[in-house]
């Protein structure tokens, strides 16, 4: 059993009893600082898997993961934030409590934000004061995908993918009781917060997780700005209403043997926190998901693995003025994936490897209230894809083709609507196609030379087809247009890397 602790003032502290069940003394310096001395094992490697269903590290388009001490060091109150300042990658940050990942300038729906590999069903999209529902606190790795990887993950990701992994499956078996505990204080919001999480393995390829959090923060301080009031400017030095309280956490359980496991959880999120662009309003989210996951290996037959999951999530958030409600916000789905990674096959000293799998997603998406300027609407989503990969010594070529087929229904105006504006109940139907090829080679021994090309296609979404109405938070009126074509992208990567190899040093 190991046990560490490292604390500045103002900055994030771990205390953590990792799985190398070593036991290591802690000793404290002085009241401002706490040092620590522990004996380091070498990190697992962390092998990126959201660009690449074979497993293998390697992928022609850029990639960023922060695990470990480097999302330690890096992890902020929300996704957006802890991402920010990553090659590429940026925040909308709509105040310090929502914000979402902007990858090359693209964000919204053009950017894939995934659990597990599996979707994040929320509204986070519809609007920037939307939080999304993923607490850097209790995730163990962040992987990030810049360029187009629709192939894989659906027509939305023509930006890029940001995959939040956790262990609340356990995907392999464990050895004995393992766990972590997180604390963080300070910094301008003057957040407190701390995770746990507890692991067993019971012997039996029988395994157990079980995890939670809780974060909350003040009204951010700044330096001291005017603000506009009624009476004349006003001098600040902090945001209002910038405050929030987030907690959850996660029960799991796997049976996992030598060429696989199969397992499920639940999950529960809470977040309150305030709007910045409103100082009355504030907002009240949950959403609680359940996840099944499954992965058979090393079958005999022209299909060597098998992998599926499944997850249904149901999401709410409701929008207060004050005392009053104003919006409610709902949205349920399930979303499935199933992926066959056929045997490698030998082409003359090149081997050939591939996935093809089919997903599924389907949602039903409802706003009632002064801020409803979407109508309820059913998204449903049927896509099939293949990844092959066509690897030899100097360097593989990978292509990967995705046909999808998606339909957008909105419910139109309620019966008894008093101001009629989204007109009759209506759908639309779109089949997206996506093609991609690309390449590495192993210029040198520690040079790599990668390229890709991507032709993608996105259906609208809802709210781009049938929104029709003020959108208070962003002080604009938004106004969807139901003859919409999908929209078309090209990409283009070309991109050199230098990995340091054993003897390099």
């Amino acid at each position: 059993m190991s046990l560490s602790f490292t604390c500045l003032a103002g900055v994030p502290g771990r205390f953590r009893l990792s799985r190398s069940m070593r036991l290591v003394a802690l000793a404290a310096a002085s009241a401002s600082t706490v040092g620590a001395w522990a004996q380091s094992t070498a990190a697992p490697q962390q092998v990126v898997i959201t660009g690449n269903p074979l497993r293998d590290g390697e992928v022609a388009t850029p990639t960023s993961t922060l695990s470990g001490d480097g999302l330690v060091l890096r992890r902020a109150s929300t996704l957006g934030e802890t991402l920010d300042g990553l090659p590429g990658v940026s925040s909308s940050y709509f105040g310090p409590n929502a914000n979402r990942p902007v990858i090359r300038g693209q964000d919204g729906d053009r950017i894939r934000v995934l659990s597990n590999a599996g979707a994040s069903l929320d509204a986070s999209s519809l609007s920037y004061d939307h939080a999304v529902p993923i607490d850097p606190l209790v995730v163990e790795r962040i992987e990030v995908l810049r360029g187009p990887a629709a192939l894989l993950y659906g027509g939305s990701a023509v930006g890029g993918v940001v995959n939040a992994l956790d262990n609340r499956i356990p995907r392999s078996a464990l050895d004995g009781p393992t766990g972590a505990v997180e604390t963080r204080f300070g910094g301008p919001a003057s957040e407190r917060g701390a995770s746990a999480l507890v692991e067993a393995g019971l012997g039996t390829g029988l395994n157990l997780h079980a995890d939670a959090f809780w974060r909350q923060t003040s009204d951010l301080r700044v330096p001291d700005f005017d603000h506009p009031g009624t009476d004349g400017p006003q001098v600040r030095d902090r945001v209002v209403n910038s405050a929030s309280r987030a907690d959850g956490g996660a029960i799991g359980a796997s049976m996992a043997w030598d060429k696989g496991y199969i397992g499920a959880s639940i999950d529960t999120y809470r977040n309150t926190y305030g709007t910045v662009a409103e100082e009355e309003v504030t907002i009240q989210m949950k959403r609680d998901k359940f996840s099944l996951a499954g992965e058979v290996r090393d079958l005999d037959g022209p299909i060597r693995t098998i992998r599926g999951q499944l997850a249904s999530s149901t999401y709410q958030h409701i929008e207060f003025e004050g005392a009053e409600v104003g919006t409610t916000f709902k949205n349920r789905g399930v979303d499935s994936r199933l992926e066959l990674e056929h045997r490698p096959l030998d082409l003359g000293g090149l081997a050939l490897r591939g996935v093809w799998g089919v997903q599924t997603e389907q949602s039903r998406f409802s706003a009632l209230g002064a801020e409803a300027f979407v109508p309820g609407t059913r998204s449903t989503q049927f896509a099939g894809f293949a990844y092959e990969e066509l690897k030899g010594a100097a360097g593989k070529i990978t292509l990967g083709a995705r046909l999808e087929r998606v339909k957008v229904e909105s419910a139109g105006d309620a019966a008894d609507a008093e101001a009629p504006r989204f007109g009759d109940a209506a759908s639309r139907s779109f089949s997206p196609k996506s093609l991609a090829l690309g390449g590495l080679w192993q210029v040198a021994p520690q040079w790599q030379l990668m390229g890709n090309f991507a032709y993608t296609e996105r259906a609208p979404t809802f709210y781009e087809l049938f929104a029709d109405g003020l959108h208070i938070a962003t002080a604009s009126y938004e106004r969807g247009d139901p003859t919409l074509a999908p929209e078309k992208g090209r990409n283009l990567d070309i991109a050199a890397q230098w990995k340091p190899t054993p003897d390099s040093h």
